[in-house]
């Protein structure tokens, strides 16, 4: 294993350097030598409230920019964002990283969010540097970097806060194929530094332990044919829980972990878990029809990505038929999920997943689109039999149909919308039969916008009439509103307008409620390379009766200033 470990980055740095030395460089004299374009925009903001006590500061300021740099070809784009508030890290807004590309290679430093796999380094942001090439159907990448700074102080109160720990972390895929056809090896390690905090006596309630992960997987894209695709990725994650737990391994009865001694951080509070998902599909060019599977073990868990489904296992078909005219788009899916996918639990939540959409185009001016779905819960006990009050057997269905009516004309164009949408939430639970609460939901909404606008005369002009209403749980509830707006240009399109405002009212057994509105937007195009922005909204929360004690009536304005620069040299 030792010497696998040394010689795979030499095999791969003689991949790379004989691949660059016999890159044809000869077309770099037909490259312009140095480009500079992108954007910067420095922005103020204003606030203010009255009724409440002020949300935000009075004014604060921010400043952010999105240039690139060329150096023959090669591309480098940076990212910033500075604002007054950085001296609080629970808004670390400075930030910078780059990626530059030439050809097949492209190099990532700073803050970088980069993606290998699902299941491995999925879009964590990462503070480091690594690559990705692909010469030929190589396909390389490798990240190091940190993935969370340790936080134990809040420097804006200078209270104790829920640490964490700086934790840092490696990332790597090595495969062969192309963007369709690919086989890839994936890899992830990562691990908290114990001593990035100060040694404090704090409630076990904020205790965090530093924790280790080491996940190993692959992805894999395959397209037979031109019509057939199978796809599929996995992993298996070795999650040690506390780095410094006394529990010796000798203790747990895992021959697997006990093999891997000494490659990595291994003690009493490590585990190991498995995700799977296979999916297999056949394409024609007016039909097709795809079957998914996915499996993830409790307690499944990656620190390369923020968040992780788990515990679930579901099965899905999805069929899909278009009419050779286009006029008729048909896409539907129907499944099984359930959780409890390791037997552990006291019950098996199982669900039936299906939804459905109809496209139409009944004429050249009127369509309509109707999207439904079907969800259901049945929990049946599994280990342990339950009392009946805690079972739960429920159906969620969702219905919305969306009409639609257009006559465009050389003068004026016309768009009449109508949407209508019914959930409801049915709970079949028999325990409940004689309980005076209706424990159903259901709720219905009802909007129509139209918009007419003169094309000549840049201008267009919309309003909109919605209604909510939602009754269960003993209760009822609705809320009307209707909104105006419009859209200008002049000053030969150098100055853009817009205008728009809206009224809710709401209606409970307290009481009403009253919200108004308004925003104003100016746009001004100095010349090809520079603008300035200026916004202003209105919040007017008048609760009424339906909200009392806590909750008064009050005004927010907030106003946005801003000027904008592009360039490109």
């Amino acid at each position: 294993m030792t010497a696998i470990r040394f010689l795979f980055p030499l095999i791969l740095l003689m991949v790379f350097t004989e691949r660059l030395l016999a890159q044809d460089l000869s077309n770099l004299k037909n490259q312009k030598p140095v480009g500079f374009n992108g954007g910067l925009e420095l922005r103020g903001i204003f606030y203010n409230a009255n009724g409440i006590a002020n949300r935000r500061d009075p004014f604060t300021y921010l400043l952010s920019g999105s240039p690139t740099i060329s150096v023959y070809g090669w591309q480098i784009p940076f990212s910033f964002v500075v604002s007054k508030d950085e001296r609080s890290f629970r808004q670390p807004f400075n930030q910078f990283g780059m990626s530059p590309t030439y050809k097949w290679i492209t190099l990532y430093a700073g803050y970088r969010n980069v993606t290998f796999s699902p299941y491995t380094l999925a879009g964590h942001t990462m503070l480091g540097g690594g690559f990705e090439i692909n010469p030929g159907k190589l396909r390389a990448g490798f990240m190091y970097g940190r993935l969370n700074r340790a936080t134990v102080i809040d420097t804006t109160t200078q209270s104790l806060v829920p640490y964490s720990f700086s934790r840092k972390g490696m990332a790597g895929k090595l495969g062969f194929g192309t963007a369709t056809n690919y086989v890839d090896l994936n890899f992830l390690h990562a691990k908290d530094d114990s001593t990035s905090k100060p040694d404090l006596l704090l409630p076990d309630s904020m205790r965090v332990l530093a924790a280790a992960n080491t996940v190993v997987g692959y992805s894999m894209r395959l397209l037979l044919f031109k019509k057939l695709s199978i796809e599929s990725d996995g992993a298996a994650s070795i999650y040690t829980r506390d780095l410094n737990s006394p529990i010796s391994l000798d203790s747990i009865d895992d021959p697997i972990l006990k093999r891997l001694r000494g490659l990595m951080e291994i003690n009493g509070s490590t585990e190991w878990f498995l995700a799977f998902n296979a999916g297999i599909g056949y394409r024609e060019k007016n039909y097709g029809i795809k079957v998914n599977y996915r499996r993830i073990e409790p307690d499944f868990k990656t620190m390369g990505a923020y968040f992780f489904a788990n515990d679930v296992e579901n099965i899905t078909i999805n069929p899909n038929f278009t009419l050779p005219n286009g006029r008729l788009r048909v896409n539907a899916s129907l499944g099984i999920q359930q959780d409890n996918v390791n037997l552990q639990k006291e019950a098996t939540n199982k669900r039936i997943i299906g939804s459905g959409t109809i496209g139409a185009e009944l004429t050249d001016r009127l369509g309509v689109d109707i999207n439904y779905s079907n969800f259901s819960n049945n929990q049946r006990p599994n280990t342990l039999r339950f009392a009946d009050s805690l079972k739960i057997v429920q159906t969620t269905q969702t219905l919305n149909i969306m009409p639609r009516y257009t006559i465009i004309g050389n003068q004026i164009t016309h768009l009449l919308l109508l949407s209508v949408n019914f959930s409801g939430m049915k709970d079949y639970n028999s325990y409940f039969e004689q309980d005076a609460t209706n424990r159903d939901i259901h709720t219905s909404q009802y909007l129509i916008n139209y918009n007419i606008s003169f094309p000549a005369r840049l201008l267009s002009l919309f309003t909109s009439v919605s209604h909510t209403a939602m009754d269960g749980a003993g209760t009822q509830t609705s809320y009307s509103g209707v909104t105006l707006g419009g859209n200008y240009s002049l000053a030969r399109q150098k100055l853009q307008t817009g205008l728009n405002a809206s009224l809710m009212q709401g209606r409970t057994p307290s009481g009403k409620s009253m919200i108004i509105n308004g925003a104003l937007n100016l746009n001004y195009r100095i010349n090809n390379w520079q603008g300035i922005r200026a916004s202003f909204f209105l919040t007017n929360n008048n609760p009424g009766s339906a909200v009392t004690g806590m909750s008064p009536a009050f005004t927010e304005t907030r106003g946005e200033l801003a000027y904008q620069i592009n360039f490109g040299l």
